[in-house]
């Protein structure tokens, strides 16, 4: 399971690396905007659009981030006054939910991504699939990094038997 951690990192890592280009992009080209529109009276016109793509695949991907470092909103309060097998299997059940939020955003991600592709984004011309690329692409890491922490999770739950 180490080796199948390893890849995985090493996969997403190549997505962070596109989200972290992604949004040195965005500044830039929104900086370039704010000073051509009030500099020039002439701002760039696919500015927008091009910013909004960026901002969906940036949000996107640090929602998986999210799932792989385990930075969601979750009650710790509770579960550690509880017994160590009650916050265990809330654990499991919490896995058990990412993965099924993972499938269906893979799901209806791919056919979003497939209609989006019958029409065109108005001021670059690119084909409005880009917008929900993203969308399958971000629940297959959450899905295996989720998978990867329930399969932890139950190890280290036969270990305690």
């Amino acid at each position: 399971m180490k080796v199948f951690k390893k890849y995985l990192d090493k996969t997403f890592n190549v997505a962070l690396i596109l989200a972290m280009l992604l949004l040195v992009a965005m500044v830039v080209i929104v900086f370039l905007n704010v000073v051509f529109r009030y500099g020039f009276n002439s701002g760039i016109r696919w500015s927008e659009e091009v910013s909004l793509v960026i901002v969906i695949w940036f949000t996107f991907i640090a929602m998986a981030l999210g799932v792989k470092e385990n930075l969601h909103i979750s009650i710790t309060l509770l579960p550690k006054k509880l017994p160590r097998v009650v916050n265990d299997t809330l654990n499991f059940i919490k896995y058990v939910i990412e993965m099924g939020i993972g499938s269906i955003l893979f799901y209806y991600g791919i056919k979003l991504t497939m209609n989006g592709a019958r029409s065109k984004l108005p001021a670059t011309g690119m084909s409005n699939a880009i917008n929900y690329l993203v969308v399958p692409i971000a629940a297959f890491f959450i899905f295996l990094y989720a998978f990867y922490y329930l399969t932890v999770a139950l190890k280290d739950f036969r270990r305690l038997k």
